[in-house]
């Protein structure tokens, strides 16, 4: 947990130093930018060196965040050990697209990756997801 602490510090001041160079708007758009590629670098780094095991989606909801962005947030429970529980978080354009995501991911099985150290520390590949959602519903 304490490298993402050290991270999300560092992006944070390239945010700032982005919105500080290029203006409020092009700013926030790197910042953007940016975030999907610390979470594309994160889900590597996840692939290259943490176990998998199955989870099982146990519940959803959707929140709506202006007229054209929803998010839906995905709980699932995994078994290392112990019983252990995660979520993930995805943005949808529009709410119908967000409910429709929960509803046929709701009690499906996937995979998991989690960190061997602190199998508190669990994420979902988009990749690992795709199996399991239709692509064309995601793509939207």
């Amino acid at each position: 947990m304490h490298d993402y602490v050290i991270h999300w510090r560092l992006i944070s001041l390239v945010i700032l130093k982005l919105l500080k160079t290029f203006g409020l708007i092009p700013g926030a758009m790197a910042a953007y930018w940016l975030r999907g590629v610390f979470q594309k670098w994160r889900q590597q780094r996840a692939i290259a060196g943490w176990p998998t095991t199955q989870a099982t989606i146990l519940w959803g909801k959707v929140e709506r965040e202006g007229p054209r962005r929803s998010w839906a947030e995905i709980t699932y429970s995994y078994y290392v050990g112990e019983y252990r529980s995660g979520f993930y978080l995805r943005r949808f354009r529009d709410e119908e697209d967000a409910d429709e995501f929960v509803r046929q991911i709701k009690d499906k099985k996937v995979q998991i990756r989690f960190k061997e150290s602190d199998p508190e520390t669990s994420t979902i590949l988009d990749r690992d997801l795709e199996l399991v959602v239709p692509i064309q519903l995601q793509k939207r």
